[in-house]
């Protein structure tokens, strides 16, 4: 059913189609058994265009063209609607051109449209009956025309829209790329300003000795020194203008991440488990709460009918484990105004610049998962 999923109107449309078909066998009496085997095969290929576009071109051609052959061998003549087909066959083949033309990769468009427009102009001729006078293949050509310029159309707006979307799911990275960096910045700083700090002191206190160890404090400090600096230069090159920047890193990662799912007046409860067997760098933990924060954040906004979120943290063998799962109904509108709509993107960014794996989706009958597993020390 996946195949057809989302395919409701045109099933409609073709099921009009077919019923039109079947009043007409009842008022003209002929055996509309001849009909359905091409009909209902075009009904078939039409609904799997959209997802299978290449093949619904060559099956419906096949089947209009093989199908036109049995009629002319049998001698059984049909009343058309259209080129010699009946209505289902009209709208399968139109439908078809529509999804060829609008999703089939271009460089095929040619070669399955090209013999598909032929087999439905061949038709009128090669079914038993009267295929009237040439100036009555008007509609023939008007149709099919209208339908490959309904599919160049609605391709050309799908690309439109990919690039749009392309271009916001650019921004949103690099969003968090910047959030992440600024973080890091505060994690190093911190490292490099004892490292100065050290040094500074190892100075004052030592024995003053013309060896090695003089000579290397002083370098110490100024590497520190420098990179402090630069590390400064970086972030300021980063920010972006109007942006206060995001909260502080994690200090406490188990009382922030409590803080985090604390549940408001009327909200969606959470139970949170956090199992720490190994320290976790601040780096990592500030990823961490982000993917709680934002993944409960997300369950209470979009999960309808929920009755409890579940997260669950746990750091061991070398990577933390991050797990938050609602039993909820999801839906596309959130249930509370607010939202960029992009946290997804943001999560698997931050985890996946930190070397980890990322993994977002519905559960089988109804709720949302979200998977996560960060490494505890960076990549090499």
């Amino acid at each position: 059913m996946r195949l057809f999923r989302w395919e409701w109107p045109l099933a409609g449309l073709l099921l009009l189609a077919l019923l039109l078909d079947g009043a007409a066998a009842s008022e003209l009496q002929y055996d509309q058994a001849w009909e359905l085997p091409s009909a209902l095969a075009g009904c078939v290929l039409a609904l799997a265009a959209a997802r299978r576009p290449v093949a619904a071109g060559v099956g419906v051609t096949a089947v209009l063209l093989g199908w036109s052959v049995v009629l002319r061998v049998a001698g059984v003549a049909l009343p058309s609607s259209v080129g010699g087909l009946v209505a289902a066959e009209v709208v399968a083949a139109l439908a078809v051109v529509v999804a060829v033309v609008r999703r089939a990769p271009r460089h095929l468009v040619a070669r399955v449209v090209g013999p598909l427009l032929l087999t439905w102009f061949a038709v009128r001729f090669l079914r038993p009956g009267d295929p009237g006078p040439l100036p009555d293949l008007g509609w023939d050509a008007i149709l099919p025309g209208l339908a490959v310029l309904a599919g160049w159309y609605l391709r050309s707006r799908d690309a439109g829209s990919a690039r749009s979307l392309q271009a916001v799911v650019a921004e949103a990275q690099q969003r968090e790329r910047v959030a992440l960096a600024r973080e890091l910045h505060d994690v190093v700083a911190h490292h490099i300003g004892g490292m100065v700090v050290q040094a500074q002191a190892a100075q004052a206190v030592m024995v003053p000795d013309p060896g090695a160890p003089a000579r290397v404090l002083p370098a110490i400090e100024t590497a520190g020194t420098d990179a402090l600096a630069a590390m400064r230069l970086m972030v300021a090159t980063l920010r972006v203008d109007g942006d206060p920047g995001p909260p502080a890193p994690a200090t406490d990662l188990v009382a922030d991440l409590h803080a985090v799912t604390a549940t408001p007046a009327g909200g969606i409860p959470v139970r949170l488990t956090v199992d720490l067997a190994e320290p976790v760098p601040a780096e990592v933990a500030t990823t961490v709460l982000r993917l709680v924060q934002e993944s409960v954040t997300n369950a209470r906004r979009y999960a309808t009918g929920s009755g409890g979120i579940t997260a669950t943290v746990r750091a061991g063998a070398g990577s933390v484990q991050v797990r938050v799962t609602d039993d909820g109904r999801h839906t596309a509108v959130p249930r509370n105004a607010g939202g960029g709509g992009y946290g997804l993107v943001g999560m698997r960014e931050r985890v996946q610049l930190l070397g980890g794996r990322f993994e977002a989706g519905r559960l089988p009958g109804a709720g949302w998962q979200v998977l996560a597993d960060v490494p505890l020390r960076a990549p090499e």
